[in-house]
């Protein structure tokens, strides 16, 4: 080590009151970064958040709702041809919503895709997605709806929490963990805002309590 750069790194060390040679000290980072508490009640802001993404919500009170609710949703908006479903969410009673179903990914003439979300974030009404099996990707990116099921247990408050989370769930590594927010949308032509740009022109959340 060259003379000047000595006396360079001895002046930091004075002003920071270490004697010579002394070890640095790991950073405490747990304690300087602390993350959020879980709010009493995510589920308000998460739906402040989804009316200002575009999104739209409907309350279930148990998932054997999931298919009725779908069957609704394609009658309300004229929809055509089969449902691309997750594999995920294959076992629940399909055949009461009188609509074909396609088990596995969308394929391009899927207009809707149900998927099922690994949680939501409520500060930024932000669905989480795990690609994975049984969760397919292109549920989530090619059919022109999204339909997406979230478990109103793992609603978070905050990002910092997912990953805790994600630690502890028994889930194999998926192949990529997807946030969304929002149908997907752009105003780069003419400026005005258009959907369905790069994806889905609309996602609606089925919330199970």
């Amino acid at each position: 080590m060259s003379t000047s750069r000595q006396a360079i790194l001895d002046n930091v060390r004075k002003s920071l009151g270490r004697e010579p040679q002394s070890a640095i000290e790991a950073h405490p980072f747990k304690k300087r970064i602390a993350l959020s508490e879980v709010s009493a009640a995510p589920q308000q802001r998460f739906l402040e958040r989804l009316k200002i993404t575009g999104v739209t919500l409907q309350f279930l009170t148990d998932i054997s709702q999931v298919p009725a609710a779908v069957c609704a949703y394609y009658l309300d908006h004229r929809l055509e041809g089969a449902l691309a479903v997750a594999p995920a969410l294959a076992q629940l009673p399909w055949s009461q919503a009188g609509q074909q179903i396609d088990s596995g990914t969308a394929q391009g003439h899927h207009q809707i895709g149900v998927a099922q979300a690994f949680a939501g974030i409520a500060a930024t009404g932000s669905l989480v997605m795990l690609a994975n099996a049984q969760n397919p990707a292109g549920l989530s990116f090619l059919p022109e709806h999204h339909l997406v099921v979230l478990h109103s247990t793992r609603l978070l408050s905050h990002l910092d929490q997912l990953w805790p989370l994600l630690n502890d769930t028994d889930q194999r590594i998926p192949q990529a963990i997807q946030l969304i927010t929002g149908p997907s949308s752009t105003a780069d032509i003419g400026g005005q805002l258009l959907y369905g740009a790069h994806g889905p022109r609309a996602v609606h959340v089925l919330l199970v309590a």
